[in-house]
């Protein structure tokens, strides 16, 4: 083929024009590169400044952490297992007692600081945590597990394993300092960029901590020794006043009896006297005895009462009662007191307003409540110097009784009115004397509160004098027959013969007035002086009542009537009445254990005497069973 000329000029500008194309070109090329670099070199200058700002904060950050280790007691530490060789943080050191590089080279070293005896503690807990950072190891691929690898916990992620804690006494930086208490908690982990176990540890200086717990079981240790000293003191306290009460109670038990065995002597034999051919200075001489020997048995059952009272062992015997005629009587019997100062002494049913008269009869301890009415109008007398004292009685409610004792005495002081119902309380003022043992008002306040009622003092009419005053629930009866109280007490069996009476007594006094009460009622009495001579006259002779004392010499009351009731047919069921001067009931019960079927308390009160045993005789010829009457 034939070739075709090119004009030169022609490709002189096709070649300047691919030149200039590259020209351009290249000046962009640069203008890029420069752009580029201007970039990287802002890039560099932004990075050095974050590097900069990085490294600042996370010296900050470091500072931070250390101070904070170091005011929490803390330190830290980075043990290579496999190099042997740890790092340390500068608290972690000062815990330690090192100085110098915050680098270990030997776990010797922490070693020598522990004291001998927690050494091979240390020793086999660091075997521990080496077994444990080898387990850390994760399963490269291809790489056969190590024998005995396990994930110690599951829900951890691969590679880290539980923290194992030890504590140990470390010595102190000199021989001066004192020993501290370093708890050294590690954990192991596997770094995947060293590409080898690590154990990290952080140690915390609980010196003060185990001080103030060992302090703190010191003190609980000695606040149990003194407790349990306490409690010694308390349980012989106890054991000490349990014996010390039953010692009183035995006291009060024998002082009991023997007051009341020859008061029994006084009272009967001042019963027995006939008035008929005394003159009236003798029978005022008379009264005035009678009065006292009262006296002395009214505070003997305050004592006794308070006693059993402290025991829970006052109890209440309700039975229908004539209301105006106990207060007939209790007024009564304190008249000539009252007169013998100059007093009025005057009774006033149906006060208080309430619609109605007070209850005739009603369901009461008849004792009880005559012992409240008693010891109130005796501490009246007692305090009122001139006037007079008013017994009223009367309702505050459909079945609340109140009874009030009013007397133009010296008055209470507020402040003392509470103290009066104390054990003891009395009141002490200018121109009075106590009197007394301070136990009426005390015996009232318990009296009261078994019958569900109140008790309490206050100011008397125009604020003169005192106000003692009593509120009790009551139950209203029907009128109870009075034929037989009008009848003349005297004894008859049922085919109305004379009772045939055996006494058992040792004293003469009390002999001669159970014999002259017994001739009262219309009895024909033997005497005899023991149990054992009891025994004998009862199988030969033919009674209808055995009266048996339970304290006599040879043979007491107890013997005696469990051998009666040891005897054939008719001998053996015989009544027996305990005739004692013993007040507790468990002091009678071995008598009813042994037979007896009622009691008779000393000093004798021949309305009582007349009762039991009328009652005893009655049971026993009606039913022929014994009754605990």
């Amino acid at each position: 083929m034939p070739q075709v000329a090119i004009d030169p000029e022609v490709e002189l500008q096709l070649l300047r024009r691919r030149l200039a194309r590259a020209e351009a070109a290249c000046a962009q090329a640069e203008q890029l590169l420069e752009d580029k670099s201007r970039v990287l070199a802002l890039a560099n200058l932004e990075l050095s400044a974050n590097k900069e700002l990085l490294s600042n904060e996370l010296n900050q950050k470091t500072r931070q952490l250390l101070d904070a280790q170091r005011v929490a007691g803390f330190g830290t530490m980075i043990w290579d297992m496999e190099s042997g060789k740890g790092e340390l943080s500068p608290n972690c050191q000062t815990m330690l007692g090192l100085s110098g590089s915050l680098e270990l080279f030997s776990i010797s070293t922490l070693i020598r600081r522990v004291l001998d005896a927690d050494r091979e503690r240390l020793v086999r807990w660091a075997r521990v945590m080496q077994e444990s950072g080898q387990k850390a190891m994760p399963e490269a691929a291809g790489s056969k597990r190590p024998e005995g690898f396990s994930r110690s916990d599951p829900d951890k992620p691969a590679g880290q394993q539980n923290d194992m804690g030890i504590e140990l006494r470390i010595a102190g930086p000199t021989s001066a300092d004192p020993n501290r208490m370093i708890r050294l908690m590690g954990q192991a982990q596997f770094d995947l960029r060293l590409g080898r176990s690590l154990v990290y540890l952080t140690l915390h200086d609980v010196t003060r901590e185990v001080e103030a717990a060992n302090e703190a079981a010191a003190l609980r240790q000695r606040r149990i020794e003194e407790l349990e000293a306490l409690n010694l003191e308390l349980r012989q306290t106890r054991e000490a006043a349990e014996k010390a009460n039953a010692a009183k109670t035995r006291f009060l038990a024998m002082m009991s009896h023997d007051i009341r065995t020859p008061l029994n002597g006084v009272i009967g034999m001042l019963s027995l006297f006939d008035e008929g051919d005394l003159s009236p200075a003798q029978l005022e001489a008379l009264e005035l005895v009678r009065a006292s020997s009262d006296q002395l048995r009214m505070l003997l059952d305050d004592i006794i009462d308070l006693e059993r009272a402290e025991a829970g062992k006052l109890v209440l015997n309700p039975m229908p009662l004539e209301v105006s005629k106990l207060l007939s009587t209790s007024t009564k019997f304190w008249g000539k007191a009252a007169r013998d100062k100059g007093l009025s002494l005057e009774l006033v049913r149906g006060a208080f307003g309430w619609e109605g008269p007070p209850p005739q009869w009603v369901m009461a301890d008849r004792y009880r409540l005559r012992q409240i009415v008693d010891n109130l109008l005796s501490n009246a007398i007692k305090y009122t110097r001139q006037g007079g004292i008013k017994v009223r009685v009367g309702l505050v409610g459909a079945s609340r009784m109140r009874f009030e004792v009013v007397d133009t005495g010296i008055g209470i002081p507020a402040e003392r009115s509470s103290d009066l119902f104390e054990d003891f309380g009395q009141l002490h003022a200018d121109g009075t004397e106590p009197g007394g043992a301070g136990l009426g008002l005390a015996i009232c306040r318990r009296i009261v509160a078994l019958m569900d009622g109140e008790i309490g003092v206050q100011p008397g009419p125009d604020a003169q004098g005192s106000c003692f005053w009593v509120e009790i629930p009551f139950l209203e009866v029907a009128a109870q027959d009075q034929e037989q109280a009008k009848q003349p007490m005297v004894l008859k069996m049922l085919d109305g013969r004379r009772p045939k009476i055996l006494v058992a007594e040792d004293i003469e006094t009390n002999r001669i007035v159970a014999r002259g009460l017994l001739g009262r009622l219309g009895c024909d009495v033997e005497l005899v002086t023991d149990g054992e001579q009891a025994v004998q006259a009862v199988q030969r002779s033919a009674f209808d009542l055995v009266l048996m004392d339970v304290a006599m010499p040879t043979m007491n009351g107890v013997e005696a009537t469990h051998l009666i009731r040891g005897l054939d047919g008719p001998l053996g069921a015989i009544p027996i009445v305990a005739l004692t001067a013993y007040s507790q009931p468990e002091e009678l019960q071995p008598m009813y254990d042994a037979g007896a079927q009622a009691r008779i308390n000393k000093p004798i009160v021949i309305d009582e005497m007349h009762r039991v045993i009328n009652a005893v005789l009655r049971e026993a010829a009606i039913t022929g069973k014994s009754s605990n009457a």
